[in-house]
């Protein structure tokens, strides 16, 4: 997940410093490419919700079955409090850049451009700073599932009953805790290519009634979203029994560790 979200995060800031560049050069293809780099950094910033606020419980479950050290719950939720905020205002920014450009396609003017120019240079650098402290924290969230999974590894090594498929709702999906950690992403990342799917239209709605595009074609958005919800769809159904909740090992009855 580390390396997806970093490819993530660089792909939207590369998008983002493209579409500044086209605008101040005038061309033509600005529109489009700033509007897909608002929807690859909004997807960016909201694949962060998702990681901390998964990992965050499934490392809760796994620390209260086995008895861990409960040190681990609180160092995954710190990255919540670290990375929700920042994350919020950047969307936030990238929402009013968005609107302020749609008030310049409509309104021409020095004092549109100026102001829509300046948010987008604030935008960029906000984005930049926010995405490089989500990856720093994924990085460490991922070193800290590491080890939680190494201490796991040695609870169930010492107490082989605690890693029994009988003590798992769905016994087959025991393959190691690692396993369980990454298809427990998987199908994160199903829910989140379906999100992308509602929201691909958001973009279309924009440019058709706010910026007036009454010629702009339906069909390439439909077809991005059929795309998106057939992809991910099909990871949450391959990987259902990896739902929170749909493989927590359970305590012994005699609460025996």
């Amino acid at each position: 997940m580390t390396g997806f979200f970093g490819f993530a995060s660089s792909l939207s800031s590369c998008l983002l410093g493209l579409a500044i560049l086209l605008g101040y050069l005038g061309h033509p293809s600005h529109l489009m490419v700033s509007l897909n780099a608002a929807f690859f950094a909004i997807s960016a910033h909201c694949l962060i919700f998702g990681i901390f606020t998964g990992a965050g419980k499934d490392t809760r479950e796994l620390v209260q079955d086995l008895h861990l050290n409960p040190e681990f719950v609180g160092q995954t939720k710190s990255f919540r409090k670290i990375t929700f905020p920042p994350a919020l205002y950047a969307i936030l920014m990238i929402l009013i850049t968005a609107f302020l450009g749609g008030g310049l396609s409509v309104a021409r003017g020095t004092y549109w451009s100026t102001l829509h120019g300046l948010m987008a240079w604030l935008t960029f650098a906000y984005n930049l700073k926010t995405f490089w402290l989500e990856y720093r924290c994924v990085r460490e969230n991922a070193a800290i599932l590491k080890r939680v999974n190494s201490e796991a590894a040695k609870v169930t090594t010492e107490h082989p009953e605690l890693a029994a498929p009988e003590n798992f709702e769905s016994p087959e999906i025991v393959d190691g805790l690692g396993g369980y950690q990454w298809g427990s992403h998987v199908f994160a990342l199903g829910k989140f290519l379906c999100f992308l799917g509602w929201n691909t239209f958001l973009p279309y709605i924009y440019m058709r009634f706010i910026m007036g595009m009454i010629r702009l074609p339906v069909w390439p958005f439909i077809v991005l979203s059929v795309v998106f919800f057939s992809a991910g769809y099909f990871l949450r159904w391959k990987y259902k029994q990896y739902r929170p909740g749909g493989a927590t090992p359970q305590r012994p009855v005699d609460g025996s560790v």
